[in-house]
């Protein structure tokens, strides 16, 4: 998985990674939905990469704590590159 990457979950719905991350030896995505339109929804969710027996899954992780770190992050990128930008 890669950024910028949509992704389509098990429950049918799409989803745009927007930034990953590493915390505590764990690969985590932030991911925000994107409605009908392909266009991004105001729901975020945090995406767990599992690498098993050289098969790449995702799980869902309904952690608030690592939701706000990633939030965080990512708003900190934007706001560097909105800032080299203008």
């Amino acid at each position: 998985m890669k950024i910028d990457e949509i992704i389509d979950l098990e429950n049918g719905k799409s989803y745009l990674l927007l930034l990953d991350s590493e915390i505590d030896s764990n690969n985590y995505f932030l991911a925000v939905l994107l409605n009908e339109q392909d266009e991004p929804t105001n729901e975020y969710i945090v995406l767990k990469e599992i690498n098993e027996n050289n098969e790449i899954y995702t799980q869902k992780v309904n952690d608030p704590i690592i939701l706000s770190k990633l939030i965080e992050e990512y708003s900190l990128d934007y706001e560097e590159d909105y800032k080299s930008v203008a």
